[in-house]
């Protein structure tokens, strides 16, 4: 059965609430009829005159995410004012009035001697060992460290499989609960904001020369640089795969909880979700690439696994 393709939310300017100061986009919250949680949209960067494919790459990875079995914003496709863009919707967890958002890059300076929280590029001190030790504090109890454990190499896996570059220190949070009278609990909030992943960038004219090169997807799923990086002596951020593959040799325990997804994951189901994509919203050689680079990334990351 042929699944239909996924809708797009035509975004009214009477749902508008307000704007959102975070992050290098054009995006505002606004209230879509009938739900109580507000939804970000945000416009798609335009590049050389052409409307990049964030939304379409906003929407794949949640739905990568819902395939891996990763918990993850829910995403729509949509438009204002007839430009292309994607909604994402607020955590349930927020709407409670005593949790919020806690970025990474608000832990790490709380853990981290000297950590610059406001510097977003170039951050070396966004490493692995940072980040885990950071999260570490957060969870006295064994079990709960564990489960945050679990969940921030879901995070890895679904960066890798998507190719993922943007998991800088303000891409990905925890949840702090706070109750009169009671300690702050806290929990690691779902992922977030997927927009560069998937060539995303890369116009069609391109991408239509090299369908025709067999070695490119490989190439250019080796060739991406991320947000995280291995060790504060880096040059560079390590690419999406690159730190899977870090992840797993270090911590190899930390992947078999995630190793049954990974195996019944394949590579029909990427392809479908891939075609649900609108024509419209997404270029054909855009969609060609994309199934192409799933492929390698799937390739990777099941034996990283499964090994």
């Amino acid at each position: 059965m042929v699944e239909p393709v996924f809708p797009v939310v035509t975004v009214e300017p009477a749902w508008v609430i307000d704007d959102e100061a975070m992050g290098s986009k054009e995006k505002f919250w606004v209230h879509r009829p009938a739900d109580s949680q507000p939804w970000l949209f945000k416009f798609s960067r335009w590049s050389a005159g052409t409307v990049t494919g964030e939304h379409w790459a906003e929407k794949l990875g949640a739905e990568c995410a819902a395939l891996l079995g990763v918990d993850a914003a829910p995403v729509e496709l949509a438009t204002f004012g007839g430009h292309w863009g994607s909604l994402s919707r607020q955590f349930d967890a927020l709407g409670d009035g005593q949790t919020i958002l806690v970025h990474g890059n608000e832990l790490l300076a709380g853990h981290v001697t000297g950590y610059d929280r406001n510097k977003q590029r170039k951050q070396s001190d966004h490493t692995v060992a940072n980040i885990l030790a950071a999260v570490h504090g957060l969870f006295p109890d064994s079990e709960e460290r564990a489960l945050a454990e679990q969940q921030l190499v879901g995070y890895v896996l679904l960066d890798a499989l998507i190719l993922n570059t943007d998991r800088h220190h303000e891409n990905w949070a925890v949840l702090r609960t706070t109750r009169k009278g009671l300690s702050a609990k806290y929990r690691m909030a779902p992922s977030f904001d997927h927009a560069s992943s998937l060539a995303r960038n890369e116009p069609p004219g391109k991408l239509r020369n090299w369908l025709t090169e067999p070695w490119r997807p490989e190439w250019y799923a080796m060739r991406a640089t991320g947000g995280v990086y291995v060790s504060r002596l880096s040059r560079k951020g390590a690419s999406p795969l690159s730190l899977a593959v870090v992840l797993g040799r270090r911590w190899p325990h930390l992947f078999q909880h995630w190793a049954p997804a990974i195996g019944r994951l394949r590579e029909v189901d990427l392809t479908a979700i891939v075609d649900r994509i609108p024509t419209a919203a997404m270029a054909p050689q855009s969609k060609s690439f994309c199934v192409e680079l799933l492929r390698v990334t799937l390739a990777r990351i099941r034996a990283l696994t499964l090994r």
